[in-house]
């Protein structure tokens, strides 16, 4: 039989685990306890490197225990079938039963028990593939992914590439979707139903009084601030002025101002509207979103899989294919 008799302390109640102002041991110590006498049951007759874990335990907690005041903990091997172990437990203080059940174990050996798992380097690859955002700041609904896809890679543990690109190119070049031009009640709802999804996200929504306005100076910053790991401030902000707050996007000073308040030094922000290079990066992404099938915006890509639209943010987050493990 396994023994072990502990003085239990303060340190040892429920209410020092968050249970306030209950002064008794709490169950996981008294768990703890049976775990231990149950090895201790067993620990004589361990070969080299061999020990035991646990795999199930099931008890009833039937009466308190008071701290400052010895508590036993009992185990009695009942049964052993090769390296699976059932112990019958209990805890007593003050000749009272505090805890009773069974307790199983496993015997391992320990090389092989805290030998890392082997990994498959593919598979593991794949699981830690970035998702890819591909927007325009002409979209209402890539304003609302914006505010709402950094959190999601971050639940999900995955790099975000930002992809800026020029929309209105991408659409002509594809004869892809313009739900403006669609007929008059398709319209209307389409506008009503953006106006649901901006009170769901707690915004004020408004076309732009000289909508559409050219977005090519705000796509080429976009691609210096996420140079800089700044993309997603610089973006929130950027559309919010578009979408929520009717200022002009395409204003070189507008944009510097902007970059500052997200972290940027608002002269390399200017500097970049002209830059031949963030202009070669922006049709870059539209080319290659027109390579990749994309045919609208926001478009996301996880693990090889597509996601269209704002409103399949949550089935990027729930799908298995782009879930960490």
């Amino acid at each position: 039989m396994g023994l072990h008799c502990v003085v239990p302390g303060p340190e040892s109640t429920a209410a020092a685990i968050g249970n306030d102002g209950v002064q008794v041991v709490s169950s996981p110590y008294l768990v703890g306890m049976l775990e231990e006498a149950s090895h201790r049951a067993m620990r004589d007759l361990f070969e080299s490197g061999e020990a035991t874990v646990g795999t199930r335990i099931d008890v009833s907690h039937l009466a308190p225990a008071l701290p400052g005041r010895e508590v036993s903990a009992q185990a009695q091997l009942q049964e052993a079938q090769g390296r699976r172990l059932r112990f019958a437990v209990s805890a007593h203080q003050d000749g009272r039963v505090i805890m009773r059940g069974v307790h199983e174990r496993a015997l391992v050996q320990l090389d092989r028990f805290l030998a890392p798992a082997p990994t498959n380097k593919a598979a593991t690859e794949a699981q830690a593939s970035p998702i890819e955002f591909f927007f325009d700041c002409h979209s209402p609904w890539c304003y609302f992914a914006a505010l709402r896809i950094g959190a999601i890679a971050r639940r999900l543990n995955r790099e975000l590439i930002w992809r800026p690109m020029h929309l209105a190119r991408l659409i002509e070049r594809v004869d892809g979707r313009r739900p403006l031009d669609a007929n008059a009640a398709f319209v209307r709802w389409f506008k009503a139903d953006m106006q649901h999804w901006a009170e769901q996200l707690g915004l004020e929504l408004r076309y732009h009084p000289a909508f559409p306005l050219r977005p090519v100076r705000a796509l080429r910053a976009t691609v210096f601030a996420a140079q800089h790991g700044r993309a997603e401030p610089f973006v929130s902000a950027v559309m919010r002025a578009y979408w929520s707050e009717s200022r002009d996007i395409s204003d070189p000073d507008q944009l510097a101002a902007l970059g500052a308040a997200a972290g940027l030094d608002a002269h390399a922000v200017r500097a970049s509207i002209d830059d031949p290079v963030f202009k070669k990066q922006v049709e870059a992404n539209t080319q290659e979103a027109q390579d990749r099938g994309v045919f609208g915006a926001p478009r996301f890509f996880c693990n090889g899989e597509l996601f269209w639209g704002n409103d399949r943010l949550d089935a990027l987050e729930a799908s298995g294919h782009c879930n960490a493990d």
